[in-house]
């Protein structure tokens, strides 16, 4: 069997164009996939589960990695999980039942602040400012998606990198936005995704109080070398860059996918 295949952006990208052109088929079944970031292996999940393209786990695409216990817990179906070995990675469901729910968010978050600060090394009060934007996109999942049930929220640090990803097989940003009047005749999906990132934007209108909850990821990436890829329908935006904001975001072309996804993940610029 061939070695694994790092398993990139790139590489969901052109999985999911062959799936839509139907031409899976025609790839060597021996390739497997190595999860090396959080984002490009959330978004694939993602993908299989708006059925985009097969499971990855029943396809066998995917080697051996340090993805293997949250993929289980993910496949259990379980709420909210944490590595329990060394709590550098973890995940959890925007919709959660039982009393403890809000607790459950309230520990999740304070595990993905430490694992900024002790693991990643995130200076200062960056670590806090990224957990407030997490809990903004928990939050945008429930006022924006009409889907929360489809949505989770996901961490990992690493001595290198701290990831962050947010994800639901909603409505998207685009119907989201069109349900404004001031965007009912918007009919792009990276012109959506522009908007919705502009501050104060959201299908509530122009108004500085209501929005999709995405300043915070800027505030906390602050001179940090950060990349950030925003998915929904046929387009992606991509910023990459140290401080990154809407002046450097690139729009591209890409594989439809339901409802919306953030990934982010940012290092010290040293």
């Amino acid at each position: 069997m061939n070695a694994p295949i790092p398993l990139t952006f790139g590489t969901v990208d052109g999985l999911a164009f062959a799936a839509a052109a139907g031409r899976l088929e025609s790839a060597k079944q021996d390739t497997r996939y190595l999860p090396t970031s959080l984002g490009p292996l959330i978004e694939l999940l993602h993908l299989a589960a708006g059925g985009r393209v097969p499971s990855p786990v029943r396809s066998g695409w995917l080697a051996d990695s340090g993805a293997a216990p949250m993929m289980t817990a993910l496949q259990n179906d379980d709420e909210c999980w944490v590595g329990a070995d060394d709590r550098r990675t973890g995940f959890i469901r925007a919709n959660r039942t039982g009393r403890d729910a809000d607790a459950l968010l309230i520990a999740f978050l304070m595990d993905a602040q430490r694992a900024a600060r002790d693991v990643t090394r995130l200076p200062g009060t960056t670590p806090g400012q990224l957990v407030a934007a997490m809990e903004e996109l928990e939050n945008n999942i429930h006022e924006h998606s009409d889907a929360s049930d489809t949505g989770i929220l996901a961490f990992r640090a690493t001595e290198a990198v701290f990831e962050v990803v947010a994800a639901d097989r909603g409505i998207g940003i685009l119907r989201s936005l069109q349900r404004c009047a001031a965007f009912a005749g918007l009919a792009d999906h990276g012109k959506a995704i522009q908007a919705a990132l502009s501050d104060g934007t959201s299908r509530f209108g122009n108004d500085g109080r209501r929005g999709h909850g995405f300043r915070p990821i800027f505030v906390g990436l602050a001179n940090l070398r950060g990349a950030l890829r925003f998915r929904s329908g046929d387009h992606a935006l991509l910023i990459d860059g140290t401080s990154p904001d809407l002046a450097t975001a690139q729009l591209a072309q890409k594989p439809v996918i339901d409802g919306f996804l953030a990934s982010i993940s940012c290092s010290c610029s040293h």
